[in-house]
């Protein structure tokens, strides 16, 4: 007796009396996931099921290849594994997902794309891996072992859904080990260096008198804000001795969650409290969902590029020449290793974390809503160090 490379059965239909289903054999004779054949006769199912057969569309592990399976993949309205992780809480971002889908392009399924998906083996994978590292970049430099890691942390995803949803029954990228990498290590400026920038009689000399970018700059320093949540501050964010972070500013679609969710609120030493007054005082736009440090107007904030721009003139001026910051790692983002560290033993690190919005599992009900009194001993160390 020969099988059919299918199985029909109806479900029940709050429309109609009942619709067929399909399940596809794969080439172990496993059933693989069902699908609505949109019929409600058998005969009529039976022939949707050939029809697919014979055309050669059936996702199934006979005959899909990668560039298909990976269609939709990392695109934010129509990836259902994207759909599925929002459904259940996660935290994905859009960037991310253009991310992912930019590995996806460039490095994935040129390699890939036309091989059938259960035709893939552990073996290709790591020779892709291989090839990868010395692939050149769009610098003509080769690519770093960091993004050639997100390239196999795509490549994972990608095929442990495919398990999930029965298109396989192991992910032949499950045992790929990432390579080793060797980040450069960010470098915190000195006391001394820091003093320099703040003080109140060098904004002229060292800032060339503008007082946004000094703002900017000692916000920074003094909260260990990402430059996104310093570029989505709003007026109505700026409290007494407190800001709260609500948003962070995303260059492609504005407006967004903080990484991590991580909404919270920052006391603010005096000193930088006083600076962000001023330039509320005598901004154009006056509406509590403004942007204090706003661009060509008050619908989008000022460009990253300006203000690291900003600080690595300030950076010279003060004597740390180009080629010692690339030297030194110096960027805008140094201002939050800063943070953390000028507080980390000084402060419980549950604490620290709660103010710097790293991800974490420990964070204690006690901190789960703010209260300034519960950080004064934060207050005391910011106004020792920049008032």
């Amino acid at each position: 007796m020969v099988h059919k490379p299918y199985n029909l059965y109806k479900r029940p239909s709050k429309k109609r009396k009942y619709i067929y289903y399909v399940q596809f054999y794969d080439e172990a004779g496993n059933r693989m996931i069902a699908r609505s054949t949109g019929q409600t006769s058998k005969s009529a199912a039976e022939a949707w099921a050939i029809e697919k057969i014979r055309r050669g569309v059936i996702i199934s592990d006979k005959n899909i290849t990668f560039e298909k399976y990976a269609e939709n993949w990392w695109i934010w309205d129509k990836c259902t594994y994207v759909k599925h992780r929002l459904a259940r809480g996660a935290n994905i971002s859009r960037g991310y997902v253009d991310s992912m889908r930019g590995y996806l392009d460039r490095h994935i399924l040129p390699c890939f794309g036309s091989k059938k998906l259960q035709r893939i083996s552990s073996r290709m994978i790591e020779s892709w891996l291989m090839d990868l590292k010395d692939k050149p970049a769009k610098d003509g430099n080769l690519l770093s072992p960091t993004t050639v890691n997100h390239c196999l942390t795509c490549l994972k995803i990608m095929f442990k859904e495919a398990v999930r949803l029965e298109y396989l029954h192991k992910s032949p990228a499950a045992g790929i080990m990432q390579l080793r990498e060797k980040p450069k290590q960010k470098s915190i400026l000195s006391i001394d260096e820091i003093r320099q920038l703040f003080q109140e009689n060098n904004i002229n000399l060292v800032w060339d008198g503008d007082r946004r970018h000094f703002t900017i700059n000692i916000l920074a320093a003094s909260t260990g804000m990402r430059m996104g949540e310093i570029q989505a501050l709003q007026l109505q964010d700026v409290h007494n001795n407190y800001i709260s972070i609500n948003f962070s500013w995303d260059r492609k679609y504005g407006l967004k969650e903080p990484k991590w969710n991580s909404q919270r609120q920052i006391p603010i030493p005096s000193k930088t409290f006083a600076y962000l007054q001023e330039l509320i005082s005598i901004s154009p736009y006056q509406e509590p969902e403004d942007f204090i440090f706003f661009g060509a107007d008050n619908r989008i904030p000022i460009h990253n590029k300006t203000i690291s721009g900003a600080l690595y003139k300030a950076l010279k001026n003060i004597g740390i020449t180009p080629a010692e910051r690339e030297k030194r790692n110096i960027t805008f983002h140094s201002w939050r290793h800063f943070y953390n560290s000028l507080m980390r033993g000084k402060i419980h690190d549950a604490k620290l974390r709660r103010l710097t919005g790293h991800k974490t599992l420990e964070m204690t009900e006690h901190y789960t809503h703010f209260n300034i009194d519960d950080f004064q001993d934060v207050l005391r160390i910011q106004e020792e160090y920049f008032s």
